[in-house]
């Protein structure tokens, strides 16, 4: 085997040997390109968040978001411990997907049965 080696591209590679602390250029290129793919995945779940902010969701849609039953679900609503919206009397319930991660990140159910033990007492 040769020291250098011929890329398909017609670029030659050669051995690179480690710099003063160790640590070689293809180190440093591995680093650059972490540190991209990390800043290209952040940006792209702030803006799926950003996207899933304002997505509505009927109550089956939610009750399958929380792995919770939609009977469940709709007492929640009518304990007004879940934000929900309806266009009237009778109407179907809507969520806010943002409304239901806001309501999960404080607690979520266990938050909910727990402050309705403390009121009963």
């Amino acid at each position: 085997m040769s020291a250098y080696a011929t890329a398909p591209s017609g670029l030659i590679i050669s051995p690179v040997p480690p710099d003063a602390t160790g640590s070689s250029i293809l180190d440093a290129v591995i680093e650059e390109i972490a540190d991209r793919l990390a800043a290209a995945v952040v940006s792209r779940l702030a803006a799926t968040q950003e996207q899933d902010a304002g997505d509505w969701l009927d109550s089956r849609e939610a009750a399958v978001y929380l792995g919770v039953h939609r009977d469940t679900l709709r007492k929640l609503a009518a304990e007004r411990a879940i934000s929900s919206h309806q266009d009237g009397r009778g109407c179907k319930l809507f969520f806010r997907r943002s409304e239901l991660d806001e309501w999960r990140r404080s607690g979520g159910r266990a938050a909910h049965l727990s402050a309705v033990v403390t009121q009963a007492a």
